[in-house]
């Protein structure tokens, strides 16, 4: 058995991410003179210093209707 397919999948995911909603929302973003998060962590912190971990997680809410 071999795990290539499932590594690949999870480097696509990781690229998607890295894409930040693709050139088209970046792009809307620097239009409006915001900076992207990377672009904003890479400013802060000193080169290489930053290893971002989690790059696949999902932050996932529920909302419960008022009573």
């Amino acid at each position: 058995m071999t795990w290539k397919p499932e590594l690949e999948e999870l480097a696509r995911r990781a690229e998607l991410a890295k894409a930040m909603g693709g050139e088209e929302r970046v792009a809307r973003a620097r239009e409006a003179g915001r900076l992207t998060v990377r672009e904003r962590i890479e400013r802060l912190l000193d080169a290489g210093s930053f290893h971002e971990t989690g790059v696949l997680a999902v932050a996932r809410t529920t909302t419960r209707p008022a009573t």
